[in-house]
């Protein structure tokens, strides 16, 4: 798992304002040294970063860190997000992404559990 993102995308949560971040951003943030207009692989990679620190808070029923994280054309997560949240048992990722609900529950989530003091000092 990618520690450094994990941790970026927490200080991110614990934020004022601006708590989200594109995809772009976040790989020159963490330097990952992804450029998401070389193509899908790109972008399969910076999924297969988000998809495991995802899947290891959902372990420990914390919220997914990676509903910070947006496209920068439309502000929305990718496919892959939801197809996550299908997989760990919320739902169709389909209808997840209709409905348009799931990642704003889960951004909220995420700002209140690291913005908890006591969370962020155990958890981080």
């Amino acid at each position: 798992m990618n520690t450094i993102v994990r941790s970026f995308l927490i200080e991110l949560a614990r934020k004022k304002s601006n708590q989200i971040i594109t995809y772009q951003k976040l790989s020159d943030a963490c330097n990952l040294n992804l450029n998401m207009q070389e193509g899908d692989h790109v972008r399969a990679e910076i999924g297969r970063i988000l998809g495991e620190i995802s899947k290891y808070e959902n372990s420990f029923q914390r919220p997914f860190l990676s509903a910070l994280v947006v496209r920068v054309g439309d502000q929305l997560e990718g496919d892959g997000f939801y197809k996550l949240a299908e997989e760990l048992g919320f739902g169709d990722w389909k209808h997840l992404k209709k409905e348009g609900v799931f990642e704003i529950e889960q951004i909220k989530k995420c700002i209140e559990f690291w913005s908890n003091n006591s969370n962020y000092i155990k958890y981080k």
